[in-house]
Formats: structure tokens, C-alpha cells, sequence
């Protein structure tokens, strides 16, 4: 079982900024308003804060994580920013009981090699998708750099495929997103009409 490392690069967020822009890429996923959005091991809120913004009064947030500093951080965020449509959720990607069959997108944002059990994660999301909600998992590809995590920890888009399919998971897209990012959509497989 690995321990998390994502403290020994982590890095503010106007130079993650210059790197990721989280609006864009929401809208490039196409979250709208009314959307219910789960962002699982959310941090601070990198992402949760524009994809609130996004869904608007009519959508709905889950954010989740086990960093109860980086949920407190976002809840100021939140009210500074006067959001009401996030719930804040203290637990594990592996076992938060977010919600079942509610969300339109659950995102992974550059956090699934973080987790203690990926597998399990993935199970998890499975549970919390509507019939034709995604799963995103966006990624740092797997090479060197000065940014993101170490190569070491990193997964390749056919090792998440593998664990996506292993969850019962259908591979929908995968996409070299940038220079630096894969995107992976997944879906719920669904049963062979009779």
C-alpha cells in the first residue's frame, strides 16, 4: 500500500494556475449549469470553487477529502465566494459516501495515484454515477519533469485503463489533453439489452 506524496510537490495555486486552468478545463469536460459534480481528494478547492460557479444555484457539488486543513480552507473559500451549492465531505476517495446515483461528472483531478487503494476509489465513483454520468480522470502523464508528482508514482493511461476495467468501468475516450495531461473519460458499462 502506498502513502500519499502529493505534499512533497505541492505548489501554490497561481503556479498551478499557470499550468492548469481549471475553468477551462471543466468547460473543456462539458460541465454546465444544473450538473451535479463530485470532486474527489478536492484539496482546498483548485477545482470545486469554479465548477460551483459553473453549475450554478441550479447544479450541485460534493467535494471530498481526508486533508480536514484543505476542507477548511475551502470552506472559506466557499463563503467568500458566497456558494451554497457545495457539500464539503470529510473521507477517503475509497469509501466517502458522497451519493449514489447522483452525479453527471465525478472528477479525478491529478489525485488518482494519491489514493491508497486506486481500485477501490474507482468502485466507489462507479456507485455515485446517474445512468449516463462520466468519470474524468485527468492526469499527469507518466515522464519526468520539474512539475507534478515523481515519475515513480505516476500512472500511465493503460494502467488506469486496466483498473478502470478491472472496476467494471467502460473506457470511453482517452486523450492527450496538453502537453503535460492525459484525460480519461469512463463510463458505467452498461447491461446488453435482452
Amino acid at each position: 500500500m502506498h502513502q500519499s506524496h502529493h505534499h512533497h510537490f505541492s505548489y501554490s495555486e497561481s503556479e498551478r494556475r499557470q499550468r492548469q486552468n481549471p475553468e477551462s478545463i471543466l468547460e473543456r469536460l462539458g460541465l454546465k449549469t444544473g450538473m451535479c459534480f463530485v470532486d474527489l481528494k478536492c484539496n482546498d478547492g483548485f477545482f470545486t470553487v469554479p465548477a460551483a460557479k459553473i453549475v450554478g444555484s441550479s447544479g450541485q457539488i460534493y467535494a471530498a477529502d481526508i486533508d480536514n486543513d484543505a476542507l477548511s480552507r475551502l470552506e472559506d473559500k466557499l463563503k467568500s465566494n458566497d456558494i451554497t451549492n457545495t457539500q464539503v465531505i470529510y473521507g477517503p476517495a475509497e469509501s466517502a459516501d458522497v451519493c449514489r446515483g447522483c452525479a453527471d461528472m465525478v472528477f479525478l483531478g491529478t489525485v488518482l495515484h494519491d489514493f491508497n487503494d486506486p481500485l477501490k476509489a474507482l468502485i466507489n465513483c462507479r456507485t455515485m454515477l446517474k445512468e449516463n454520468g462520466v468519470i474524468y480522470d485527468y492526469d499527469w502523464k507518466k515522464r519526468g519533469g520539474q512539475f507534478g508528482p515523481p515519475y515513480e508514482i505516476r500512472f500511465s493511461p493503460d494502467y488506469v485503463i486496466k483498473l478502470a476495467t478491472a472496476a467494471g468501468l467502460k473506457v470511453m475516450q482517452v486523450d492527450d489533453f496538453d502537453d503535460d495531461f492525459y484525460l480519461i473519460k469512463l463510463g458505467l458499462e452498461t447491461s446488453p439489452s435482452q
